[in-house]
């Protein structure tokens, strides 16, 4: 088996300084700093990052950007939103942050993740551990905002940088697996790669229209996108697949 490349330390520490810089300039735009989730710090991943590398096959799922719900009276990043408030700023240690990330589906995860996470043993994967490892993402933003992505203005969603096509030139997943609208499946496509090709069409065409469609990304990277027309994760696609 060809090994893995390594992640690039000195590329993920860019991308966290760099998020952190967009997190200050935000704050700075009145219309924006009113969505952005207050005490919170940008997520760039969430899960095991160290596991992840190790992974016989890497997979990354996706989403949209965080919810509030990360923060607040859940308490999952209860020191670093406590140094946030204080500094006024992401001015937290590097591997103190890289440290809270990897350990989030240790300790009370949302619950969010559950229904990304019935999708993943097919890979022999998963978040908490095993062969395969699997890590999180966010396409739009790693900020969270309130409301989350689909209810925030065209003019503030505008003035957030997205960092995932960055994250995964450097993350390199083999899989990446999310459960996006057509449109924003296009806008993930275009920003991974100039060439993709779809390569798997399941359709089961009742009432709830469910599907799960795979491309190729740049010859090398597998997207799974998988919903049905509710917008449900997969649609409960995967019991059959």
């Amino acid at each position: 088996m060809t090994s893995k490349q390594e992640i690039d330390e000195i590329k993920i520490n860019d991308l966290i300084n760099e998020i952190g810089q967009d997190f200050e300039r935000l704050k700075n735009f009145p219309e924006i700093a009113e969505v952005v989730v207050p005490n919170s710090i940008p997520i760039l991943w969430f899960g095991d990052l160290e596991a992840y590398e190790k992974s016989d096959l890497r997979v990354l799922t996706v989403s949209k950007n965080p919810s509030d719900a990360e923060f607040g009276e859940n308490k999952r990043f209860k020191n670093l939103s406590a140094l946030t408030e204080r500094a006024g700023s992401l001015s937290v240690n590097i591997e103190v942050y890289k440290s809270a990330l990897n350990q989030y589906f240790q300790y009370n995860p949302s619950r969010w993740f559950n229904q990304l996470a019935k999708f993943l043993p097919i890979f022999n994967a998963s978040y908490t551990g095993g062969k395969n490892v699997a890590i999180h993402a966010d396409l739009f933003t790693p900020i969270a905002t309130h409301p989350v992505w689909p209810g925030l203005s065209k003019m503030q969603q505008e003035q957030f940088d997205s960092k995932l096509a960055k994250l995964v030139n450097v993350l390199q997943p083999d899989v990446l697996i999310t459960s996006l609208s057509a449109s924003n499946l296009k806008i993930l496509l275009k920003s991974l790669g100039k060439e993709y090709t779809l390569i798997f069409d399941k359709n089961e065409p009742d009432k709830s229209a469910k599907y799960v469609r795979a491309y190729r990304v740049n010859h090398h990277l597998i997207v799974i996108n998988g919903r049905n027309f509710q917008g449900t994760y997969f649609g409960e696609c995967q019991q059959n697949l």
